[in-house]
Parts: C-alpha cells; structure tokens; sequence
C-alpha cells in the first residue's frame, strides 16, 4: 500500500470520528434544548432501549448495551428510576430479570429529545437528496464492516447504533451480529444472513 493510499485512509478514519463525535454533541445539544442537560448521553440510549422493547431485560444485558460493568448498568438504571425516568420492576417469568418501562416522564422526555434531534438533522442534511444519503449510508456501513472483518469481529453482539436503532441494520445482515434491541422487540426472530463480500 502506498503512502497516500494509508493517509488517505487515516484521513477517512478521522473524517468517521469527526462525525460520530459530532452526532454525540448534537444529541447532547437536543438534550440541553428540551431542558435537561444533566442526563447523559449512554443514559438517552438506555431510554431508547427501553421504550423500543417490552420484554424483560437481565441487568447483564444492559450492562452489554453500555458497554460497562454490571454493577455500572445497575447504578444507571438506579439513577433513571430514582429521577422518574424508568420503571423497574422483577420479571414474573424470570426472577434474575427486571421488567423496564419509562414513566410517562420519560417517554415525553425522550420525545422531545428525539424531536430536537430529527429537527437539528433535517436543518443540517435535509438538503441532500435521498440518493446521496443512501450512498453515504452505505458507505459508512460498508467500511465498518470491512473494519470488524479485518478484525476477526464480526460474531460479537453489535452494540454500535446507541439510539439510532433500525430494523435493516448491516451488521447483523452482513455479519450476522446478535442485537440486544433486535432480539426484544422482533416478533419473527432473527434477521437471515446475507453473504457478505
């Protein structure tokens, strides 16, 4: 590989970080506009988790979502039901699982962040025409998936979308990953697996 081609590839790396760092602070914009700004981001994603799922979750499969310690997930979903944010309670079918629900205050809470966001999006990139936007799409994807190949990494649970869920999601349809999220709101089980290359 030439050198161009490995700086032109940095360059893409860091053009992806800019971006995803950008879309981060834009959530936490919304949040500060909707009037909450002490209520962190992982904490928004849990909220998204939630709202999208009825079914019970082990605190070990929050902790996955988070990507932190179980005892970390316990304390974060501690700090959303003190604040009247989420509901907890045990799972009649399964002791070791609670049963999570955002409170009404939650569910508007979130409402009004994902508003603010959908709002700040469409002024930012709405002029692109959905073509474009496909393609950029796909290409973002298309590079993550190469990325977790080159890795070795494509048989982990995929936690990557935070609250940005989707039911046609490239890691799980190429890769084959599992989803947390997927798994608890599907009604037909998994995706099937499409060849990747």
């Amino acid at each position: 590989m030439t050198e161009d081609k490995v700086r032109l590839v940095r360059r893409v790396m860091g053009s992806a970080q800019i971006f995803s760092s950008t879309v981060n602070d834009m959530l936490e914009e919304a949040l500060t506009d909707v009037g909450d700004p002490t209520l962190a981001l992982s904490q928004l994603e849990l909220m998204a988790l939630i709202a999208r799922s009825d079914s019970g979750f082990k605190v070990s499969d929050v902790a996955e979502f988070m990507g932190v310690t179980n005892a970390a997930a316990s304390r974060a979903i501690d700090r959303l039901v003190q604040r009247g944010l989420v509901d907890r309670t045990v799972a009649p079918r399964d002791r070791r699982a609670v049963e999570l629900s955002l409170t009404e205050e939650g569910q508007d809470l979130l409402d009004r962040v994902m508003v603010a966001s959908d709002d700040r999006l469409m002024q930012a990139l709405g002029e692109y025409t959905v073509e474009r936007l496909m393609e950029a799409s796909e290409l973002l994807e298309a590079f993550a998936i190469r990325l977790l190949e080159a890795d070795g990494a494509t048989e982990r649970t995929c936690l990557r979308c935070g609250v940005h869920f989707r039911e046609g999601c490239a890691m799980r349809q190429m890769l084959g990953r599992s989803c947390i999220f997927y798994e608890r709101i599907s009604p037909s089980g998994p995706e099937p697996v499409a060849a990747s290359g």
